[in-house]
């Protein structure tokens, strides 16, 4: 009798784990799919970006999320004839982008920093 309450226990606890994470999983999907998104098609507004995060495959900038189609940390932004990390650029920067471009820019202390959109879609799986 006890290990038949135990089974039926431990059954009810992992079906209600199951459903739990599938409906968060359906949430953030949703909550990136309606983001605004970084796309060639799309312009992006100048940005002032102050505060910058990157949480379950999405990209927060001043606390809103964007869909930013496989941009992350180490995406590479391009300066001259060198390769920067984004990790490795610090707050505050302004981000762009004209709309029908493929450029992002990122200008820091009046230096431009630019990033390819098309290369990092590659990554993205709600292209």
């Amino acid at each position: 009798m006890y290990k038949k309450n135990k089974l039926l226990y431990l059954t009810i606890v992992v079906i209600i784990g199951l459903v739990f994470v599938i409906l968060m999983n359906k949430k953030n999907r949703e909550d990136l799919v309606h983001a605004p998104k970084i796309r060639k098609e799309f312009g992006l507004k100048n940005i002032n970006v102050k505060k910058i995060s990157f949480e379950r495959n999405g990209l927060f900038l001043n606390n809103k999320q964007y869909n930013s189609g496989g941009i992350s940390w180490y995406s590479e932004f391009h300066f001259r004839d060198s390769i920067v990390l984004f990790e490795d650029i610090s707050t505050p920067f302004t981000l762009k982008k004209r709309k029908n471009n493929d450029t992002l820019k990122l200008i820091k202390d009046d230096i431009e920093f630019y990033l390819l959109i098309s290369k990092e879609l590659r990554y993205d799986k709600l292209n």
